[in-house]
């Protein structure tokens, strides 16, 4: 299938990928004890903790750092390759572009796939269990009087996807368990359906259930007002919300994972509301991002092979600003489908679509 030539270029391109993904990743590493450090010690945390979290936390950085590293070793490679003419004779055996970049381009689709089935198993486990081990650290090692990070104080999340609101005073991450619990069954225009209050609720894993304990539930009337009520000790109740959604719905948007993503804007009524079409602008970036390893190298090549040989810093830097105005388009996308301007999806795929059809158009001038 592949030649000697390909061969070749495959050899020179995957060369500078390991050193360029292995100092990339370094530097990610480096920032991120730079911004943790302070914390751990603080708390007392030791090095073999440290070290735990930043082995758990690596293949959550791998979907920033492969298409910086695509875009480096394409650079480098087919630049070197250039420079010393190699591209030239190649080319004058009757090489196209396209052939010259077949092989690289496999294996970057190899990554980009590899990437987009890991992104909804093993890359958000590793945002989720390195995000809760470093929780975990600064609560365990937390000095006398420091505040509890396993507890939450006035936990909200409405679920309008099922017309549900969540009310707990407290609710605590280890055990599963909220304290002053309200829970509000609602119709389609916001009317309570039925109430559900509870001294405390337990979330069982085995059996996907909540259990309230020491409550009250009151039904309502179509008017809004109550119908009757019933006491009860203990209640389970399952198909609700899972803690993992609610203790989602709290964090930062940019530190959820893509299951996380997904959650929210399935349950949020994708496409309704600021804060869903928040949630499903990040869900379809987060699903195109591994696509941009492809992209890296169908933008790299051009700008490699079709600079001047005396100086192939000058289509390494006009493709690097290439990508910087990926990101900056991606970033005005963003704004607009949060805004509610385009839809999400439109949102998280058209900066993708927009440079992939730049690259398509320098490949084919280039051929």
């Amino acid at each position: 299938m592949f030649d000697t030539i390909d061969r070749h270029l495959a050899r020179e391109w995957l060369k500078s990928f390991g050193l360029t993904t292995g100092a990339i990743l370094g530097l990610f590493h480096v920032q991120n004890l730079y911004d943790n450090l302070g914390d751990f010690l603080e708390h007392g945390a030791g090095a073999a903790e440290i070290f735990r979290y930043h082995l758990l936390v690596t293949p959550s950085l791998l979907s920033p750092v492969l298409p910086l590293s695509v875009l480096v070793a394409t650079l480098l490679s087919y630049g070197a390759l250039h420079k010393n003419q190699e591209i030239t004779a190649m080319r004058s055996m009757g090489k196209g572009i396209w052939s010259l970049l077949r092989v690289n381009l496999f294996f970057a689709s190899l990554l980009s796939v590899a990437l987009f089935v890991l992104n909804n198993g093993g890359l958000s486990y590793s945002t989720e269990s390195s995000r809760a081990l470093y929780d975990e650290l600064i609560s365990k090692h937390g000095s006398k009087g420091s505040e509890d990070t396993s507890t939450l104080s006035h936990l909200t999340f409405e679920n309008a996807l099922e017309h549900r609101l969540w009310i707990m005073n407290t609710f605590n991450s280890t055990e599963s368990k909220g304290r002053g619990v309200y829970l509000y069954q609602r119709d389609a225009e916001g009317q309570a359906i039925e109430r559900l209050t509870a001294r405390s609720a337990s979330f069982d894993s085995q059996s996907q259930s909540w259990k309230f304990q020491l409550g009250r539930q009151v039904f309502f009337d179509p008017e809004g007002l109550p119908l009757r009520f019933v006491d009860f000790e203990e209640k389970i109740i399952t198909g609700l919300d899972t803690p993992r959604v609610l203790l989602a719905s709290q964090k930062k948007v940019d530190d959820l994972s893509l299951r996380e993503l997904r959650d929210l804007a399935s349950k949020s009524n994708l496409g309704h509301g600021s804060e869903s079409r928040r949630y499903g602008v990040l869900y379809h970036q987060s699903i195109a991002q591994p696509w941009n390893c492809v992209l890296a190298l169908l933008i790299g090549v051009p700008f490699a092979v079709g600079g001047t040989r005396v100086n192939p810093m000058v289509g390494a830097t006009k493709a690097i600003g290439i990508f910087v105005a990926f990101f900056l388009i991606s970033g005005l996308c963003r704004f607009l489908g949060e805004g509610g301007s385009l839809a999400p999806f439109v949102a998280g795929w058209l900066p993708l679509v927009l440079l992939g059809a730049y690259a398509m158009f320098l490949i084919i001038r280039l051929s």
